[in-house]
């Protein structure tokens, strides 16, 4: 009998996790924090209603994964474009994200709030809300950046892979040693009008004067952990404790290559190699997107394999070192060429991470936090600022 109880365990453990995980999936909200297909409805006339075997998210898959709330990235490069293109870009593709939400209504709705982020989850649809990747967006206008508030963006990072007159990029010329007079003068105005400022992207010294600066939390949509893999595009532990400190919340980007020096260091090799090839492609027209996409692959099988174990190693550092309130999802699907961790590939798997929180023996408190909650809540946060004088 005692030997028959103990080889019951095992199978009475398994029984408990699937009926959590059950329980947990009737209701979980998954909120992701950087996603960045709208571009491709601009570019490519991408539909989000049809189920795609490219890119990482439509609404069928979204389905298959539970997928309830997305800040979508708005950006245009600054390497990639022109100055007097940045502006008009980034409208041309917010257009296109609000042309697409409408058009997909039985399935989705634009968010402008927290609480329309619980309402329409409530509903079953997709809440879908808009964030601009890059101060230099905004042509240096803080008048630009309350037109914007007001077409639904709710979060900006203050650069991207350049240096601009707000902040300084990780991986552009240090300009300001951090936020300059400018960029602390921009952390003001978005506190004022209830923006989240994001602070993926920019130097360590910036990321901390942000949080100084910054009469809300701050988050870091699209971050990955520096003790894990060191490379120059993520977070030190200092840093990540500074923005937790403040109520702050860092966003797991799912990068292969972020999450794996080696896959880096293969990716950071060929980049240039791949790039050049892409901009043959690219340049003339009509744009094959189909061969941009093999290309991409082709590099990308280049790469060591990441599992998805690896993204969760990175989750649980932050909520170790820093408290389960204070890390989040910013996988940054469309955005990373592909290169999504094996088991990851696409919005049809954050169950998997549900199930790897329970096997990690995390509560079901903190699982519904780090997978939604947390972004939720420096988004309320940052409204509750702007209500005060």
């Amino acid at each position: 009998m005692y030997r028959l109880a103990l080889l019951l365990v095992p199978f009475a453990a398994t029984l408990f996790a699937e009926d959590r995980y059950d329980r947990l999936m009737r209701d979980i909200l998954i909120f992701d924090a950087h996603i960045d297909t709208p571009r491709y409805f601009v570019d490519e006339g991408y539909r989000l209603k049809d189920e795609h075997p490219y890119y990482e998210l439509d609404i069928p898959r979204m389905r298959k994964g539970r997928l309830g709330a997305v800040l979508f990235g708005i950006y245009a490069q600054p390497q990639d474009y022109p100055p007097e293109r940045w502006l008009p870009r980034t409208l041309e593709v917010i257009d296109g994200l609000h042309t697409e939400v409408a058009a997909n209504h039985a399935d989705m709705e634009f968010a402008y709030t927290a609480a329309d982020v619980e309402r329409i989850h409530r509903s079953g649809k997709l809440a879908a809300m808009a964030s601009l990747e890059g101060g230099h967006l905004i042509a240096d206008s803080l008048g630009v950046l309350r037109i914007f508030h007001r077409l639904g963006v709710r979060y900006m990072t203050l650069a991207h892979f350049a240096s601009n007159n707000f902040a300084d990029s990780m991986t552009g010329i240090q300009l300001h040693s951090g936020l300059s007079k400018f960029g602390r003068e921009l952390v003001r105005e978005m506190n004022r009008i209830g923006m989240m400022i994001d602070v993926s992207h920019i130097s360590d010294k910036a990321v901390l004067d942000a949080v100084e600066f910054s009469r809300a939390p701050v988050i870091a949509s699209h971050s990955s952990v520096k003790a894990i893999a060191p490379i120059v595009r993520n977070m030190p532990d200092s840093v990540i404790e500074a923005i937790a400190k403040r109520g702050g919340v860092v966003c797991i980007n799912f990068h292969a290559g972020y999450l794996d020096k080696p896959a880096y260091d293969v990716y950071f090799r060929n980049r240039q190699a791949r790039d050049e090839e892409i901009k043959r492609v690219t340049d003339v027209q009509p744009v094959d997107w189909g061969k941009v996409r093999a290309i991409q692959r082709r590099y990308y099988e280049q790469m060591p394999k990441v599992d998805y174990k690896v993204l969760l190693r990175h989750i649980d550092h932050v909520a170790k070192l820093a408290g389960a309130d204070h890390v989040a999802l910013g996988s940054d699907f469309d955005g990373i060429s592909g290169m999504a961790p094996v088991g990851m590939e696409d919005v049809s798997k954050y169950p998997i991470l549900v199930k790897g929180l329970i096997d990690m023996g995390y509560s079901d408190s903190d699982i519904r936090k780090i997978m939604g909650l947390n972004i939720l809540r420096v988004l309320r946060q940052a409204e509750e600022v702007a209500k005060k004088p």
